[in-house]
């Protein structure tokens, strides 16, 4: 009888020692999993990774004030404050989504939306921190600049090829509305440019302006298989600069997955002298 209660004892000592380390390790694991991740802004766009039907914490070094995301978004936003809160859809693609954010001081930030993954796994919070908004001007160098004035020179203005190429991509892809300095035309709208065999290609709008013309252009793969855009067959006299939202495209799509993802689609952007 003695041994089989040291028996018993014994087992309940080491049951007990079990659920102990097993509340441990929980709780471990939640404040792992609850930590903020902390990114430092260099001006470059930067991945927050967001699992469908969860919320993920964004919070800014600023009061928000606004900012762009695609016209048809996989993206719930709701900001209130330094804070945004972002809700991914099941139809949030691989490659992600990409919005900008503007703080009330002037300041934009370029954010890339996307799946979380096991290697990449969701973020509960992340902290933007940007050492050139959050710095002090002591006032005692002549060189020393308040931090709102370098919105000044974060963006090249519309009238120049890479400010205007900006503005197009803002207008058709985030949903702003007009750029400074120029006339948006819609008469040729609808009308092809290319059509090879491979690449149907379209005129969406084209932004008029004194010494620079903006063409955005709706290019579609006609093929059953990938390929590469050649940046030569839109080259059109005057031509300055020419991007793309994608550079390869994907087949035609067979599924309502592929249709949905829309990647046999991209948007072109062409930038010329001004028609004389």
């Amino acid at each position: 009888m003695i041994i089989r209660k040291k028996f018993v004892s014994n087992t309940s000592r080491l049951r007990f020692v079990g659920r102990v380390l097993f509340g441990y390790l929980l709780v471990c694991g939640s404040l792992r999993g609850a930590e903020a991740r902390d990114l430092e802004y260099g001006g470059r766009e930067i991945s927050v990774y967001v699992k469908p039907g969860e919320p993920t914490q964004i919070q800014f070094p600023g009061v928000i004030s606004g900012g762009f995301k695609k016209k048809q978004s996989s993206l719930n936003l709701d900001r209130k404050g330094t804070d945004l809160v972002i809700f991914g859809q099941d139809t949030l693609t691989e490659g992600g989504e990409a919005i900008i954010v503007r703080l009330d001081n002037g300041k934009s930030y370029s954010i890339r939306v996307q799946r979380a993954s096991p290697e990449y796994p969701r973020d509960d919070m992340v902290r933007i921190e940007d050492s050139l908004t959050s710095g002090v001007s002591s006032g005692n160098d002549d060189n020393d600049q308040p931090a709102h004035e370098e919105k000044k020179f974060d963006y090249a203005p519309p009238n120049q090829v890479s400010g205007l190429m900006r503005e197009m991509v803002l207008n058709a892809e985030f949903g702003k509305t007009g750029i400074t300095g120029y006339r948006i035309s819609e008469i040729h709208r609808g009308e092809t440019v290319l059509s090879d065999g491979t690449i149907m290609a379209k005129i969406d709008r084209i932004f008029i302006g004194p010494n620079l013309w903006g063409y955005v252009v709706d290019a579609e793969n006609v093929l059953q298989t990938s390929q590469k855009i050649d940046a030569g067959s839109f080259r059109i006299d005057g031509t300055l600069a020419i991007s793309a939202k994608d550079w390869e495209l994907a087949a035609q799509p067979l599924t309502t997955e592929q249709q949905v993802a829309n990647k046999h689609r991209t948007k072109l952007y062409i930038i010329t002298r001004a028609k004389r």
